[in-house]
């Protein structure tokens, strides 16, 4: 049985952005994923989906308003408690385009590489360590309700995908832009709606469900 650990922010946890309510499983794009992959799969190789997402959490910043945010500090608890571990996909970055933190995309794009390093000094229960799938997260809309604490969050967001592939093929990992498929919603600029979950769930069914898993790093 495959395990693959979805490791994010409220848009891994659900966050609905039209009341602030947890989208219902069905609706979030891991429990859409963990259908897909498991619908063809025989029952000895069916995946086993972690769901590790928490609002406002950032790749490696500390956030005073909002304590226990630092994608860093938790991921290696994370990573030994559920391990073995045969997948870990990282979706971070939305919380660390806040204007008070170092926002830059090129910076953000550094503190994955720190995640990335994390998941690799992590001993998996005597196993190799497990394949890391980078996505760059939804961008931003233009209409966000938050836009004061995002100086020019919908830009760089939208530039995040750039270094974030580049550290990904550095680093061996595989990749994933979740902006080919969706954005976030209208309604409050910053979280999917469930057509983006829809969409994204499958964009990365089809990226798991290749003939080869070698393509997946191409």
């Amino acid at each position: 049985m495959p395990r693959i650990l979805c490791f994010g922010d409220s848009n891994t946890w659900g966050y609905n952005p039209s009341n602030g309510h947890r989208w219902p499983e069905g609706v979030r794009w891991t429990s859409r994923l963990a259908d897909s992959l498991n619908k063809s799969a025989p029952s000895d190789a069916r995946w086993y989906l972690i769901e590790e997402g928490l609002n406002g959490r950032t790749s490696v910043w500390n956030d005073p308003m909002k304590p226990h945010r630092d994608g860093s500090s938790a991921l290696p608890m994370l990573l030994l408690s559920h391990r073995p571990l045969d997948w870990i996909v990282i979706m971070l970055g939305t919380n660390d385009l806040k204007s008070q933190f170092p926002s830059e995309p090129a910076w953000i794009a550094e503190g994955i590489r720190k995640l990335v390093g994390q998941v690799r000094d992590t001993d998996n229960a005597g196993q190799t360590s497990p394949n890391i799938l980078v996505v760059s997260p939804p961008p931003m809309h233009d209409k966000n309700n938050w836009a004061t604490g995002f100086h020019h969050g919908r830009q760089k967001s939208l530039q995040l995908a750039e270094f974030y592939r580049a550290v990904a093929k550095e680093e061996g990992c595989a990749f994933y832009d979740a902006a080919e498929v969706c954005e976030a919603s209208p309604i409050d600029g910053l979280h999917l709606d469930a057509q983006g979950h829809e969409a994204l769930a499958e964009g990365l069914a089809r990226l798991f469900n290749k003939p080869s898993k070698q393509d997946v790093f191409s």
